[in-house]
């Protein structure tokens, strides 16, 4: 394991997480509470907005995410805690290597595009002390998306909040995290679960 100082980050959607975790809490929602289904339509909707161009991808988010209705910060805490609790869709093979650095005593760091107040409880499952992620703010019955963590943006976020430190490995599924695996010491792409090495913009199988 590496000595440096610094942080292993890990993508969190595809990559720790087998799924798209906001997809999966939407559908718990659903279940949980059946009126809200309604709101599907809207989704739909705000869907064929975003493939045709005509909202941006935050815009997107914003609009999909308001399956949580008026439900206060507590109450969406209360449900995401309850989500994490069922889901077991987590890679293993993540999971082991997440283990090894743990017990290492090496830094870890989530850098994900989902909302940080829906994948929370997933991190403190995980035992994992940092998470980035797109911030959602909930006041007055209201709720306010901040900025995707997403390509560059993730780049950005690890900058600010550790501005001393650097990135020893990455790992993600995800093409727009390039940026990110290319910054670190060494990358890693998640293909179809498995674990393959980056090399430039390729990837060779890992061993």
């Amino acid at each position: 394991f590496p000595v440096t100082i610094g942080h292993v980050v890990f993508d969190f959607d595809g990559t720790l997480y087998t799924k798209d975790s906001l997809i999966d809490f939407c559908l718990f929602y659903y279940r949980s509470k059946p009126l809200r289904r309604f709101y599907a339509f809207k989704q739909f909707l705000a869907f064929i907005l975003w493939k045709v161009k005509i909202i941006d991808t935050t815009t997107f988010k914003h609009k999909f995410i308001g399956f949580i209705g008026n439900d206060s910060e507590e109450e969406i805490t209360r449900m995401a805690e309850l989500f994490w609790d069922k889901t077991h869709k987590f890679n293993p093979h993540l999971l082991n290597i997440l283990d090894q650095y743990q017990k290492a005593s090496v830094p870890v760091l989530v850098l994900s595009a989902s909302p940080e107040l829906f994948i929370s409880p997933a991190c403190q499952k995980l035992n994992i002390p940092y998470l980035l992620g797109t911030p959602l703010t909930v006041e007055k019955s209201s709720y306010r998306l901040g900025t995707n963590c997403r390509g560059r943006e993730k780049i950005n976020r690890f900058k600010e909040k550790f501005p001393e430190s650097e990135i020893l490995e990455a790992y993600s599924d995800n093409k727009d995290d390039i940026y990110l695996l290319q910054m670190a010491k060494k990358g890693w792409w998640v293909v179809r679960g498995e674990i393959v090495a980056m090399e430039g913009e390729s990837i060779v199988t890992g061993k």
